[in-house]
């Protein structure tokens, strides 16, 4: 996305990189985007996601895209972001859910291995 982004392939600005992965940063700090750390364990996710809330506020985001996100989010999450957020599962959904979508592939045999990209929700 964010390459494509700044090919001018994808009409949107990015705003910032929000990541529970710390390691992520040097990755991404060549795009010159404000870098966001939450870190995110289940006794933090409260304070993680009121934290994202407040990013998301801040930077006027109109949407949230989690990619290697790997956490569910609350309820009360999926309802505030609403229509505004996109998860990116690596994997086909529904085949392979939860974590290590590509080790279930592979255990079922399976050739050919994807991504699926949806709305979040609550369900």
């Amino acid at each position: 996305l964010l390459y494509a982004a700044r090919r001018g392939e994808l009409p949107i600005d990015v705003v910032g990189i929000v990541s529970n992965n710390e390691t992520l940063k040097d990755d991404f700090s060549h795009w010159g985007l404000p870098w966001f750390h939450v870190p995110v364990t289940k006794e933090t996710k409260p304070d993680a996601e009121a934290r994202l809330f407040s990013i998301v506020e801040d930077t006027q985001a109109d949407l949230v895209v989690l990619a290697r996100y790997m956490q569910v989010l609350s309820d009360e999450a999926c309802r505030r972001l609403e229509k505004r957020c996109i998860n990116i599962h690596h994997s086909f959904l529904p085949g392979f859910k939860g974590a290590r979508p590509y080790h279930q592939a592979h255990a079922r045999g399976v050739k050919m291995i994807g991504a699926t990209a949806h709305y979040v929700t609550a369900n």
